[in-house]
């Protein structure tokens, strides 16, 4: 019989593709936190770091869970995967808010510049 724990390999692996798939969302919160630090930390700003950061530390941390997985048993890893998925689905809300009120500033400063 095999065993349940994955050989070294496997973890490595699967770190090395769970962190590449990572990278566009790290490269989405450097942009929010520069945003901030441009713009000051007005509640858009907030809104899209906050969100940015939740959903990316979700991701790492369901990477980090794949791990385990095996070790915890389904249900355990089944209830991890739903409490990340819940706190990763309130980031991306949050992000979106931030964002549209981002752009609703946008287009205002546009249109009312047109005139």
């Amino acid at each position: 019989m095999e065993s349940m724990v994955p050989s070294i390999t496997e973890i490595i692996t699967h770190i090395f593709f769970g962190l590449a798939a990572s990278i566009p969302q790290v490269f989405i919160v450097v942009i929010c936190l520069y945003y901030i630090f441009k713009k000051g930390s007005k509640i858009e700003g907030v809104l899209l770091v906050s969100g940015s950061i939740l959903s990316l530390l979700c991701a790492l941390s369901t990477q980090i869970g794949v791990l385990f997985s095996q070790v915890w048993g389904a249900d355990s890893y089944l209830t991890y995967t739903y409490v990340f998925y819940g706190i990763s689905f309130i980031g991306s809300v949050l992000f979106v808010i931030g964002f549209f009120i981002l752009v609703r500033k946008t287009i205002k400063h546009k249109v009312l510049d047109q005139y």
